[in-house]
């Protein structure tokens, strides 16, 4: 499929919505985009994604985000490894600052069901986050496949366990454990040959407390400039429902930047 004009046009009034639109502190956690099994040869695979931004003037303000997924894919098994970090300072006083760290391996059973273990860890200075870790495991089936798009379904379940930063007038610091269930939805499109579109969607309930839930969607258009070389947009949605006190419940982020694939 060649690119076309239509798809020039589309690409362009995205472009334009997220140059208008986009806020200065945003950062992104890499999907996965490209997990799935070779059917011929081992490869390892790994996307860098930088973005910068300073402005000057009546507001003072510079971010710098750094993403990376790093992938051993064979017949058999999966190793993936992602890193993330944000830092953000306006008017000389930071106001971003977090890391994102997880690991993940994916093994078949057969031909269109896995099995997985996952473990991350995190922190978030502004959501009064002092660190968060977790381990845990589940099955992904393959509910499309085809060269053009390819779609999988999750489910399982992990436990967690975080610690709040104490903060002067506030009185849910401390350490929390807690056991959750992981759903989620991947799909990948290849519009064109120059063009792709993935969307993750993920839903994590308490399983002792169904109305306490985390859900996230991460949605990613990758146009390619130069063989390895692609410029993305990014859409990710976090909700909440009993964050931290004084902590919003639903954050909406917007990135625009620069993947290098190899």
């Amino acid at each position: 499929m060649k690119f076309s004009l239509f798809h020039a046009c589309f690409i362009s009034r995205i472009i334009v919505f997220f140059v208008l639109f986009q806020p200065v502190t945003t950062i992104a956690i890499v999907n996965m985009d490209s997990l799935h099994f070779s059917d011929t040869v081992e490869r390892f695979a790994s996307d860098i994604d930088l973005t910068v931004s300073d402005a000057s003037g009546n507001t003072d303000s510079f971010n710098m985000a750094l993403n990376s997924q790093f992938s051993w894919i064979s017949t058999k098994s999966i190793n993936l490894a992602i890193l993330g970090y944000e830092y953000g300072e306006t008017n000389g006083l930071r106001n971003i600052n977090k890391t994102f760290v997880h690991y993940r391996n994916i093994n078949s059973i057969e031909h269109d069901l896995d099995w997985e273990v996952f473990t991350q860890l995190e922190k978030n200075e502004f959501t009064r986050l002092s660190y968060r870790g977790l381990a845990g495991v589940g099955l992904r089936y393959s509910v499309f496949k085809s060269e053009m798009h390819h779609a999988y379904l999750g489910a399982g379940g992990f436990y967690s366990a975080e610690k709040t930063e104490f903060t002067q007038g506030l009185t849910d610091h401390g350490k929390e454990e807690r056991a959750r269930a992981n759903f989620y939805y991947f799909s990948k499109y290849k519009i064109s040959d120059n063009l792709s579109f993935s969307s993750a969607l993920y839903y994590q309930p308490d399983v002792s407390y169904f109305s306490d839930f985390r859900a996230l969607l991460d949605s990613k258009l990758d146009f390619t400039m130069h063989k390895n070389m692609h410029f993305r947009l990014t859409l990710e949605v976090e909700h909440d429902s009993k964050p931290s006190q004084t902590v919003e419940r639903t954050d909406i982020q917007y990135m625009t930047g620069i993947k290098y694939h190899f």
